[in-house]
């Protein structure tokens, strides 16, 4: 076992270029920290005090998801408070080695390269943010800058390729690391460990979802079908719609539908409904700011819907800025009678939302 003390700089140092917290590496048998009557109570005190197995030299780190659930989020405060390991040596001090040639690290490289980690031990590169905060779960596959080290330096195109786009597996994880370490982050954008590229695909759905909807309500058209399953010949207006969309253009087809997360496919009528309640009420804020201030008159009707139950029109009559008459729709409002007081209620109802 190897227990590593960590040592800061002083706050009045005056060699501001000595920054990085110094490690002395201490090696333990463990004979002598174990055995002993009070082995147990020693070890839950070690737990309940923040005492890990931290380890500056990335070659020889326990992998993240070892730890204790409950404890990975102090181990990670553990190795941020660290640091990366980014050794002061000097150019001639880091090994060749046969790679196209006898090659070795090259220290500038950290400067280029924020979240690069070099062990002596090893002989090879690492990760930093990946160590902390890569998704094993999600990210299958092996990535040499986690997994063993990179030892490759004929090859410095790979440490751009392994940050990679904006929907990489390394950028997530960089996002991930950003987040923890802003505290005071909202609690909606500390939950959020969805990627940027998740989150464009997510607005291009629900852009074009909007739009067949107020393709259908400008047209006064159904939106639901009587069968929606996937074997249906018919699923409805609004179902039909996207799935023509998706076939006749390529930019549709890559963010709906089967190319959608299955949870996230902004198609289900629960959805549609939302969807709908969304464009009334921005259209009727719309209608309220051309009112303005001015004078209108209310037309209210009264009628029976197809279940015999009575509901209330109301529409918005007033003159514009521009000396046009203009009627508005309003809204649908269900009443029990069809009393003067009833009817007063449900005009105020609607009216005072905006």
């Amino acid at each position: 076992m190897q227990v590593v003390i960590y040592q800061g700089q002083p706050e009045n140092e005056s060699d501001s270029g000595a920054s990085s917290p110094t490690t002395v590496p201490l090696d333990v048998e463990n004979d002598d920290i174990g055995g002993g009557p009070n082995d147990e109570s020693s070890s839950d005190e070690d737990n309940d005090g923040g005492v890990y197995d931290i380890e500056h030299d990335p070659g020889l780190r326990t992998p993240i998801s070892q730890y204790d659930v409950n404890d990975q989020d102090s181990v990670r405060r553990e190795y941020i408070a660290l640091g990366p390991c980014q050794p002061k040596m000097k150019k001639g001090d880091f090994p060749q080695h046969e790679c196209g040639g006898m090659r070795r690290f090259l220290p500038k490289w950290f400067s280029e390269f924020k979240w690069l980690e070099y062990s002596v031990r090893r002989d090879a590169a690492y990760c930093f943010v990946c160590y902390l905060f890569k998704d094993s779960i999600n990210n299958h596959g092996g990535d040499a800058f986690v997994n063993g080290g990179f030892r490759n330096w004929n090859i410095k195109s790979r440490f751009s390729k392994h940050t990679g786009a904006v929907n990489s597996a390394h950028c997530e994880a960089e996002e991930k690391y950003n987040l923890f370490m802003q505290p005071k982050t909202s609690i909606r954008e500390s939950f959020a460990s969805n990627s940027a590229e998740f989150k464009v695909q997510y607005l291009a759905r629900l852009t074009w979802s909007l739009k067949c909807i107020r393709y259908l309500m400008r047209q006064g058209l159904a939106f639901r079908g009587h069968d929606e399953s996937k074997d249906s010949n018919n699923k409805g207006n609004f179902r039909e719609l996207v799935q023509w969309l998706a076939r006749n253009f390529e930019e549709v087809n890559k963010v709906v539908l089967g190319n959608a997360p299955t949870d996230c496919q902004m198609i289900d009528h629960k959805i549609q409904k939302q969807l709908i309640g969304s464009c009334a009420h921005e259209t009727t804020k719309l209608v309220i700011e051309e009112l303005h201030d001015e004078c209108f008159v209310i037309l209210a009707d009264e009628s029976s819907d197809a279940y015999q139950q009575e509901q209330l029109a109301l529409c918005l009559w007033f003159v514009n800025t521009t000396g046009q008459q203009v009627e508005w729709f309003l809204g649908l409002v269900h009443v029990e009678d069809t009393t003067s007081l009833t009817l007063k209620e449900a005009i105020k109802s609607l009216l005072i939302k905006y």
